[in-house]
């Protein structure tokens, strides 16, 4: 008996064993994270280290150094942002995901961004390209670890990422430079003029479509400020809201800098050496992300030919021709129903669209952040606008020409009215106290704050009450008790405006919903669809035993007293849970670009990834707040948690742990 217990001892610890070398085999381990990898080219080791919490310390001789750091911890902790970045910034994705995905890489190929990147590398000086050269070589080493290219969401995908090429970094700039501009659908003129024009119409919706994938899909980086102030107690903080747009992908990445004369933290866009915000000698500074897009009408000769092969996953190929130059895109209507892109070429003289926007010349912002990084202030922008703060402990220098605040010793700059009015009551008045008297300073005078400046408009709320308007029926298959909560929202455009009554209905329907189900409503399901009117009714009950009989009583400015969107919120309303820098739930797919489940098999649920900055001027410690645990918790961070959330913290001064892995030239 003892014989064969042990027998069937070992068949059980040489199965798991094999479980775990075929677990390793599929989804590989992480990329090294202490001894010694060798990389050629490099001209000087880098030391990284990792702590918890995921915080990352790089040290180096100089900035060469350490951009190949920042170019290892970028492919090793985000490799699949990175990586499906630059796929959608070359115009590749359908060589992943297959034909549904040719009309997104016309659209990339139509602007042009990577063989711009490849062309503005080339005319770099010799110091840039030597930062470049550096990213790029630590981004290729890291991929090449099996622990990131076997990396789950890559195996799912059944797709190996490539080498690093230097002007890669420089692709996926441009591309979050264009989509930091305003979306085209959300532009009256753009929209106007699609009304008119097929070519424009096309344009539209082709834009609409690739910022949508990629989780900004109306206006661009929206809901972002930074602020200086004077904190009680806690000295001179530079405060800041970084919007994601919708994306569940880990848009930040942060990171302590060390050289043998300067200490900085840095928070980055993977897949680039682009600095939304940070610290460094004592300067701190935050950035809007924002670019102008504009149309304009176009009557001058055609510009040159532009032409783009595209390969898709099966072989299929497609040939793109556009006309562009350094001024813009034109944009005319096709000849034919041959598949062209939505660009086709112009007539030599004819009347048409021009698509303007500085990312068509050749440049790059590397060198405003690598100033920033250096602790000094850029003189000028390329690709963004550059609307932010520079600020220091004892001055804030507005950079830019953002909309602006300034009072109390508090400066604060943003393009959104509801997120300058959200951060001046967070700069001036604790948590539930009143809110300080309502003043704005644009264009040098100081106006009073206008219901306007406060409303809130929810793309979600208004796409989703589509479905369930259509869900609940004709208005006069209701009941009397359901037909003039109908009438409300069916007029409604998702404004959540202070005299509204529908987003009161409408929060209370999400709620009781919710409640009932476990889930938002969904009209797709049967089930759902049945449930709507009964749902519509509880959420009518309970306003009216709690708030009164009379509709004019469940205003959203009485139920919510001010602007909940994104950071004043404090109902525990699926209105908080949607809107909020906590939204969506840990978890979803590794390939996911929105919280919820694959891009590679289904459809993803929207959401607003917004992340929180708190810097200490005097000494650099920065607190980071993510949007949810998802984009960390990808890579094994288990965040800290703080009283309004998870939370990251990062110190210049905190000494780089023990274990720590070197980025060295072959010996």
């Amino acid at each position: 008996m003892a014989r064969l217990l042990l027998t069937v001892g070992v068949v059980l610890v040489l199965v798991a064993a094999l479980a775990a070398a075929a677990g390793v085999l599929a989804y590989g381990t992480e990329a090294p994270r202490e001894g010694t990898v060798d990389i050629a080219g490099l001209a000087q080791p880098v030391t990284i280290a990792w702590g918890d919490s995921g915080r990352v310390w790089i040290e180096g001789a100089g900035e060469v150094a350490l951009a190949a750091g920042l170019g290892y911890t970028h492919a090793a902790d985000h490799g699949w942002a990175a990586a499906l970045w630059r796929q959608a910034a070359h115009g590749r994705l359908s060589e992943w995901f297959g034909a549904d995905a040719r009309a997104l890489d016309l659209h990339a190929r139509a602007l042009g961004f990577a063989g711009l990147a490849r062309r503005t590398y080339d005319a770099l000086p010799e110091a840039d390209r030597a930062v470049l050269d550096a990213y790029a070589r630590g981004a290729s080493s890291a991929f090449a670890e099996p622990g990131v290219a076997q990396g789950d969401a890559f195996i799912v995908a059944d797709v190996v990422p490539e080498a690093w090429a230097p002007w890669d970094a420089l692709a996926v700039e441009r591309l979050h430079a264009y989509l930091a501009a305003p979306a085209p659908s959300a532009d009256s003129a753009w929209l106007r003029a699609a009304r008119a024009d097929t070519a424009v119409a096309r344009f539209v919706a082709a834009d609409s479509a690739f910022r949508a994938f990629l989780g900004v899909p109306d206006g661009g980086y929206d809901r972002a400020y930074t602020l200086a102030a004077d904190t009680s107690g806690a000295g001179r903080q530079l405060v800041q809201q970084v919007s994601g747009g919708d994306s569940a992908l880990g848009l930040l990445a942060p990171a302590v800098l060390k050289t043998p004369d300067r200490e900085a933290v840095a928070l980055t866009i993977p897949g680039t050496l682009v600095s939304p915000a940070g610290w460094s000698g004592g300067l701190g500074w935050g950035l809007l992300l924002g670019s102008n897009l504009r149309l304009e009408r176009y009557a001058g000769p055609k510009p040159p030919s532009v032409y783009s092969r595209i390969v898709e996953r099966d072989g299929d190929e497609t040939l793109l021709e556009v006309s562009r130059d350094t001024t813009g895109l034109v944009l005319r209507a096709g000849r034919d129903g041959a598949r062209r892109d939505t660009t086709a070429a112009a007539d030599s003289l004819g009347r048409g669209w021009r698509v303007a926007w500085r990312g068509f010349r050749l440049g790059t912002d590397l060198g405003a952040f690598r100033a920033l990084r250096a602790g000094r202030v850029p003189s000028a922008f390329t690709l963004l606008d550059g609307a932010g703060l520079a600020a220091t402990r004892a001055e804030a220098r507005v950079l830019g020409s953002p909309l602006a605040f300034s009072a109390n010793g508090t400066t604060l700059v943003a393009r959104d009215s509801l997120a300058r009015y959200a951060a001046e009551v967070l700069a001036t008045a604790p948590r539930g106290a009143t809110p300080p008297p309502d003043s704005v300073l644009t264009d040098s005078t100081l106006r009073p704050i206008t219901p306007a400046d406060r409303e809130v408009t929810s793309a979600w709320a208004r796409e989703r009450l589509r479905g369930l308007i259509a869900g609940l029926g004709a208005r006069d298959s209701l009941d009397d008790v359901l037909q003039a909560s109908y009438a409300y929202l069916n007029g409604w455009d998702g404004a959540y405006r202070a005299d509204g009554i529908a987003p009161s209905l409408f929060e209370w329907w999400m709620e009781s919903h919710r409640d009932f189900t476990g889930h938002l409503p969904d009209p797709a399901d049967s089930l759902d669809a049945a449930l709507l009117p009964s749902t519509l009714r509880i959420a009518r009950a309970e306003l009216r035993d709690r708030y009164g009989p009379l509709p004019t009583d469940w205003r959203w400015g009485r139920l919510q007293g001010g602007p909940q969107y994104p950071v004043l919120g404090g109902r525990r309303s699926a209105a908080a849970r949607r809107f909020r820098e906590g939204y969506g739930a840990p978890g979803g797919h590794p390939t996911s670009l929105l919280p919820g489940p694959s891009v590679v098999f289904a459809d993803a649920r929207p959401g607003r990834a917004v992340w929180t900055v708190r810097t200490d001027l005097r000494t650099g410690a920065m607190t980071l707040r993510p949007p949810s645990f998802r984009p960390l918790a990808a890579v094994g961070i288990d965040l800290d948690a703080g009283p309004d959330g998870p939370v990251l913290t990062l110190a210049p001064s905190a000494p780089m742990p023990a274990e720590r892995l070197t980025l060295a030239p072959p010996s």
